[in-house]
């Protein structure tokens, strides 16, 4: 026997049925922000009445039996109950921190603190407590961590122990090309620029800045959430215009070797063929 489906379930199908993601459907209801909608879908609370009238008044279509009380189809017409549409990026933060007036917190989650986050995710336990909140003028009414960055990977813009601020990425196929991401897995917090968007069960491709470091790709079915990268906390400011200065002279080095790398390829291609590349003296 089907195991019943909880009104949080029923929720996450209906956003799915529409396409929609929290945040969208917030903001159709009216609502400022999609905290409780995320504690909804994660059966973390339970609609009020009025929540409930807000939904079925947005889509008049949906059956009202179906959403209270999870009997018949979902929309009036259907000949067979709705369920939930397997998922492999659940589309919902673990943990919401919300302050009394309901408005979600800005939790800065340290490199220490990302592990107990990873831990308790994947054991199904609650979430800890971040051991920090900011303030960051211009994200009220979406869910926004900061993490602290470990490693040189994306050297030269990000650096050891920064701080990025990231809001949540819902679907898949909202990823931007080549934007900075952190990807949350049962084993590892990262930050890295993702490739592009992706389909179903297709693998994400994770690129660093830093050039010593490979691209890898990470199967979807291991991602649990993605924070798309709005800004940067940073301790590395150069001391002087020197430094700053090599950056840049590091940076043109690593392009003049991929452009010295280039013209051998094309010598040799030039060489097979017998013709001479232009600008080449004699």
């Amino acid at each position: 026997m089907a195991q019943q489906m909880q009104v949080g379930d029923r929720i996450s199908a209906l956003l799915q049925h529409y396409g929609l993601s929290a945040y969208s459907l917030a903001a159709k209801l009216g609502y400022e922000g999609p905290q409780k909608l995320y504690k909804l879908v994660q059966n973390k609370s339970k609609p009020g009445y009025e929540t409930l009238m807000d939904i079925l008044n947005q889509f008049p279509e949906l059956s009202a039996e179906w959403l209270m009380r999870g009997e018949g189809p979902m929309v009036h017409g259907e000949e067979t109950p709705a369920q939930a549409a397997p998922s492999t990026y659940p589309g919902i933060p673990y943990a919401v921190s919300v302050d009394a007036n309901g408005e979600e917190r800005i939790s800065v989650w340290g490199i220490k603190a990302q592990g107990g986050y990873m831990l308790a995710r994947a054991q199904g336990q609650e979430a800890p407590e971040a051991l920090e909140t900011i303030s960051v003028p211009g994200y009220k009414g979406r869910s926004v961590r900061a993490f602290e960055v470990a490693g040189d990977s994306m050297q030269p813009i990000i650096h050891q122990g920064d701080l990025v601020i990231a809001t949540y990425t819902e679907r898949l196929d909202l990823i931007q090309p080549k934007h900075v991401y952190v990807v949350i897995t049962d084993e590892l917090v990262t930050v890295k620029r993702l490739r592009g968007p992706v389909k179903k069960n297709e693998p994400l491709e994770l690129l660093s800045d830093n050039r010593y470091y490979d691209p890898y790709l990470l199967p979807q079915k291991d991602v649990r959430e993605i924070w798309q990268v709005q800004a940067l906390l940073t301790r590395s400011i150069p001391a002087n215009r020197d430094e700053a200065y090599d950056r840049m002279l590091v940076l043109m080095e690593m392009l003049a070797q991929d452009s010295q790398q280039l013209r051998s390829l094309l010598l040799d291609v030039a060489a097979r063929y017998d013709v001479r590349l232009v600008g080449e003296n004699g």
